[in-house]
This record gives structure tokens, sequence and C-alpha cells, in this order.
């Protein structure tokens, strides 16, 4: 454990010196009997850090020996400084009204001491002032080190708490992933296989070009599966040699196999820059996700696709002249808006009114 950017050694480097200036201090300032208490104080706080309850224990004593003997007029403020430690690194498991209990003697010995002094029984002469300022301080050192303590505990608290968030952002993340892959290669086969098992007596010629889509798509799922649970295996210092992700370079090819499937589609791209890469890959996301719906329910026969951008912003139009009707939001459209939402965009999904069904997405970038 760390404290204020230093490493364990180095904070008891730094009691030790503590204890040798509080030392040397009361040595060149008092009598000799101070001082040799003051040695004996020095003791506990260097080691506070490595044995703090024993430490505490061994400087309450001493200075309780030094009260009675009024040999020195501070030697609770060494206690002080070691109960710190032992208040910052034990847990307490005291009840809540314990702790109020203990609270409130605290601020009574405040109350006394403020009236003591009021009464002409000023701290460092009168036994009675030293021992309520050495519970004060004692109180003080104990109220901080709670303090800091629980301070610290919420910090961690709040790191797990962002740790556990970014997990699960990044388990909807690939789940996601996994679902437009998984769901647009099954699909276009599913349709291409049913369509060879259709034509199969028929037109068998047919066959022969449904298996080549069913073989291609089947193929590139894998390789975009493979690509996506290399980045997963692979740490920071050992960089995977992968395929690019998909993007916008690989719509018309993702046209040319919804196409395969008996549906036309016109695709438009009308972008005056290159965007981003993540931002294109979403962009590739949105279009197989609507794509797969059109080859899958929409029973349309045309769909018209329009990328067209802006310096800060692209939008993506998917439409089709299929049965259209209400939406009903699976897990496609749901990981539609969970995209657009990343980047704070707009998603807008529903029937049109001559027939079809229209998809229009905004995404802002930078």
């Amino acid at each position: 454990m760390t404290e204020y950017g230093l490493a364990r050694r180095q904070l008891i480097a730094v009691d030790c010196a503590v204890a040798l200036g509080y030392a040397v201090l009361v040595l060149v300032t008092a009598s000799t009997t101070a001082g040799l208490v003051a040695v004996l104080l020095a003791v506990p706080i260097a080691g506070r850090r490595i044995w703090p309850v024993p430490a505490f224990g061994f400087a309450a004593v001493v200075s309780a020996v030094a009260v009675l003997a009024d040999a020195l007029r501070d030697p609770f403020l060494a206690a002080a400084y070691v109960l710190y430690v032992v208040a910052l690194e034990r847990r307490s498991t005291r009840p809540v009204s314990s702790r109020r209990l203990l609270g409130l003697a605290g601020g009574l010995g405040f109350v006394v001491l403020l009236l003591a002094v009021v009464a002409g029984a000023p701290a460092g002469r009168s036994g009675a002032a030293i021992v309520l300022t050495g519970f004060a301080a004692l109180y003080g050192a104990w109220v901080l080190g709670q303090v800091v303590r629980d301070r610290r505990a919420a910090a961690a608290h709040a790191a797990q708490v962002l740790a556990e968030q970014a997990v699960a952002a990044e388990r909807l993340r690939i789940a996601r992933e996994l679902h437009d892959i998984v769901a647009h290669s099954m699909g276009l086969i599913a349709v291409k296989a049913g369509v060879a098992n259709h034509v199969l007596k028929v037109r068998p010629e047919e066959v022969s070009d449904a298996l080549t889509v069913i073989e291609s798509t089947s193929r590139d799922a894998l390789v975009e599966l493979r690509h996506m649970l290399g980045l997963l295996r692979t740490s920071d210092d050992e960089p995977a040699d992968l395929a690019p992700p998909a993007g916008l370079a690989a719509l018309p090819e993702l046209v040319a196999r919804v196409e395969s499937t008996g549906v036309r589609v016109d695709l438009t791209l009308d972008l005056p820059a290159p965007l981003p890469e993540a931002v294109g890959l979403t962009v590739h996301r949105i279009v197989q996700e609507c794509l797969t719906n059109v080859a899958k329910h929409a029973r349309a026969r045309h769909c018209r696709i329009t990328v067209s951008g802006c310096a800060n912003a692209v939008q993506v139009e998917v439409a089709d002249d299929g049965v259209g009707g209400p939406v009903v939001e699976g897990h496609g459209l749901i990981g539609i808006r969970e995209r657009v939402s990343v980047y704070g965009g707009t998603y807008r999904a529903g029937a049109l009114p001559g027939g079809g069904f229209e998809v229009v997405v905004r995404l802002p970038h930078e």
C-alpha cells in the first residue's frame, strides 16, 4: 500500500526521521529526564507502521508514566502520532451506536478542555489540562485515521464498480458482435439452403450457386469469429497478426451475398472523407443487421441503402419494399440502438406509408 505517492519503505524512513527529530528537539530544549522519555517515545514513532498496535501500547504506557512523573509536557503527541496508523489499518467492528458514543465522548473532551483553559488552567502547565489535551489529540488522531481509511475504502469500491461496469460493457459489445456475425451468416445460409432444397429436383443447376454462397458466407463468418477471438486472446505485449475487421470496404460483398437470395440491393456511398475505423465498423454492422432482417423477414424484392455524411457525422438509411408492419425490437434492432447510443446518435425504425420498412441512423463522430 502506498500513501501520498510514497512506498511503504519510504514511509517508514519518514517515520524514522520524525522520531529522530522529535527526540533531538526535546533533548535540546528540555531536561535530561524529558530527553530520555522522548528517546523512549521515539521508538514507537519509528515503528508505528511495522507494529502499529504494540507501538501504540508502548507509547501509551510511556506517556502515562511521563504524565504521572511530570517528566514531559507533551507525551501524548507521540501516542497520537502512532494511533493514527492504528486507526488507518484496523477495520472498525464496533456498532454504529458505539462509534457515536465515542464521538460524543471526544466532543465532551474538547468542551471540557475549552472550559479548563477559560477557567485559567492553560495547557502545558496544569496536569489536568495536559491529560485533556492528550485525550483530545488521541481522539483527533483516531478520527482522522478512520476518515482517511473510509475515504480509501470508498475510492476502492468506486474503482471496483467502474471495473465491473467496464467488464459488463465489454461483454455487451462482444455479444453484439457475435450476434451480428452469427445471425447474418446463419440467416443467409438458412435462406440459401432452403432455396437449394426447393429447386433440387426442379432446377438442379441453381443448387451449385446456393452451395457456393453457403460456402463463402460460412468461411467469411469463421474469419470474423477468429478475428474476434484472436483479439480477446491476444495480450498487449503480443499483438495479433489478423485480418482487418469488417468496414465500409466490405459493404459491396455484403450486398452481393444478399442479392444472391433474390433481393435487389442498391448501395450508395456518399462520404466526403474516410470514416474512423470504429465508426466504419459500426456502419457495417448496422447495414448487416438491416440486410439480415430484409433477407429473413421482410419478403422484399428491392432494398435501398444510402450511407452519406459530412465532416462530423454519418447517416445510414436502409429501406425495403417488403411487408413492413409494426416495429418489434428483437436482438437485432436492440443491438442497433445500443451501437447508436455509444456515439450519442439518433435512431429511427418503422414502416413506410406505401409499404416496406425503413431504418435511419445518424452517428456523430470526430
